[in-house]
């Protein structure tokens, strides 16, 4: 799907090209916080920091609009597995007001960060979220039998790290109804790992292959969305493309599967909100099947 930027904020991210750094995520806010900052957000009660686990990183914000019997979205932002903030009064907001105003309960969780919390310090996080969130379903007029988890970059890897491996799920299952997962690049940790990556999974390489999600994919039957852009970098591409084999090859059958032309790895998450809807609206359509 194409994305309709203002002709010179695309020009610019087709600049910017496959880069993968501080500076072209910088760059990258700088051209979407004019176009998210000044979303409408009426009727949308916003509970910041939230506590969901002991640790100081493990709180989470709620955007709750009005309504009863509301499906509810957890969104596990990237960063590398060593930073990630879950807003900073533009970003995740802009994404926050934005699946509210479709009628969303969504939260957005700060998780544990490498290299002081390794593996599965990001798994165990995505568990906590939604066992809490779920545990307060009813008290916020939301649905807990539709509940779906959205993962971008290393925050898709936490994603189906906790989907795909069932030591991280409670006895009554992952509670998960769908997820979306955008430009994940470590569902398989090796070969040759780049230091962001160790820093979290560790660096004894006996140890990468169980603690790849993708390895415990075929233990999972929660339907995907999985996603890349056209300036991703390949070794955050590439990783996308064979967990789709890997679940075409387990259900006998595709997941769903998008290519977003025109994004770059950062410009999907921080467009949202914008009239730039080509992520947004596709992941709304996806979830609306269930």
């Amino acid at each position: 799907m194409n994305a309709s930027f203002p002709s010179t904020i695309a020009e610019k991210i087709r600049a910017f090209g496959n880069k993968f750094d501080g500076e072209t995520l910088a760059a990258t806010r700088a051209l979407c916080t004019p176009l998210v900052k000044d979303q409408p957000s009426a009727g949308i009660r916003v509970g910041e920091d939230i506590p969901y686990g002991l640790d100081p990183r493990q709180k989470l914000d709620i955007y709750q609009p009005e309504g009863q019997h509301l499906p509810i979205l957890v969104y596990v932002q990237g960063g590398g597995y060593r930073s990630g903030e879950k807003m900073d009064g533009v970003f995740y907001r802009n994404l926050g007001i934005y699946f509210a105003r479709h009628g969303f309960i969504t939260a957005i969780p700060n998780y544990r960060l490498a290299p002081q919390h390794k593996w599965p310090a990001g798994a165990e996080d995505v568990g906590a979220t939604i066992s809490h969130v779920r545990k307060e379903a009813e008290r916020l007029g939301g649905d807990a039998e539709r509940l779906f988890v959205f993962g971008q970059s290393a925050g898709a890897t936490h994603v189906a790290s906790y989907l795909f491996d069932s030591r991280f799920h409670p006895a009554s299952g992952a509670g998960v109804t769908a997820a979306v997962l955008t430009s994940g690049g470590g569902y398989s940790v090796g070969p040759n790992p780049p230091p962001f990556r160790t820093a979290y999974f560790g660096e004894d390489l006996n140890e990468w292959e169980a603690r790849s999600p993708i390895t415990h994919v075929s233990s999972s039957k929660v339907p995907l969305f999985i996603s890349v852009n056209e300036y991703d970098p390949g070794m955050l591409a590439a990783p996308s493309f064979d967990l789709a084999r890997a679940v075409s090859l387990r259900d006998g059958k595709p997941p769903e599967f998008h290519f977003f032309r025109g994004h770059n790895h950062f410009s999907t998450v921080l467009s949202i909100g914008s009239q730039e809807d080509d992520v947004g609206g596709r992941i709304r359509e996806f979830l609306a099947n269930f």
